[in-house]
């Protein structure tokens, strides 16, 4: 299960990785964990554990850890409340194997996101607020392995976006995560997205994390928890 974990963890870092690389934030990244030398975009963290073993000070004394710095406790292990951190979320690492159950077509027209203009629709349709718009780069389709997925009405390049995801390819491992839908179906998005991202990534596994009602929509997708983790904020 730990294997899985790491596997999961590290996509997600490597994911992080290209986001704040993006911003042109310095990053690091060993066995201890993934660490971001300057404070990163909003909604992703400052370090990544990769290690059931890293201890606290393993991780702050690689970050920025004023106010607003965040780590994900891959293993939710860690205990940062002794350094005014507050625990922000705890969630689900999820895994959906190959060798599960053969998924369904996806609903409607997934397709992938291959320019600029389209991932500024993509963008549009995912982000919560204007500010969150400036965080997902054109630079990120240019990335090996990342593929951005988008549901369209039809197969007019220009329809509106309605859902979308993001597949992450590491290794053996191939990331799903962004899931989004505009008409709060997320079980209904999670299991087409996971459709979608098997077109993309043939017969290696899904992975990713997720929390609240996400972490079900996963379950009901095929998807197993095989982990918790925790964000932390300060």
């Amino acid at each position: 299960m730990t294997d899985r974990i790491l596997l999961a963890a590290r996509n997600n870092a490597l994911w992080c990785d290209a986001v704040a690389r993006s911003h042109g934030v310095a990053c690091t990244l060993d066995d201890v964990g993934w660490t971001a030398s300057t404070r990163t975009p909003p909604y992703y963290p400052d370090a990544v554990t990769l290690s059931p073993d890293t201890g606290e000070y393993d991780v702050l004394a690689r970050v920025d850890d004023s106010d607003g710095c965040s780590v994900k406790d891959s293993w939710s292990r860690l205990d940062l409340s002794m350094e005014d951190f507050a625990r922000l979320v705890v969630g689900e690492w999820v895994w959906l194997d190959p060798s599960g159950p053969a998924m369904p077509a996806p609903s409607g027209r997934w397709q992938r996101v291959t320019t600029p203009d389209a991932m500024a629709a993509w963008v549009r349709a995912w982000a919560s607020d204007p500010d969150a718009e400036a965080i997902l780069r054109p630079s990120l389709l240019e990335v090996p392995g990342v593929t951005f997925l988008a549901q369209r009405a039809s197969d007019d390049p220009q329809s509106p976006v309605a859902a979308g995801a993001i597949v992450n390819v590491t290794g053996d491992v191939a990331g799903l995560g962004n899931v989004f839908t505009l008409d709060g179906d997320v079980e209904r998005a999670w299991g087409a997205a996971a459709a979608a991202a098997r077109d993309v990534v043939g017969g290696i596994p899904l992975v990713g994390w997720e929390a609240g009602a996400s972490v079900a929509a996963a379950v009901a997708a095929g998807c197993e928890r095989i982990g918790p983790l925790s964000v932390w904020l300060k």
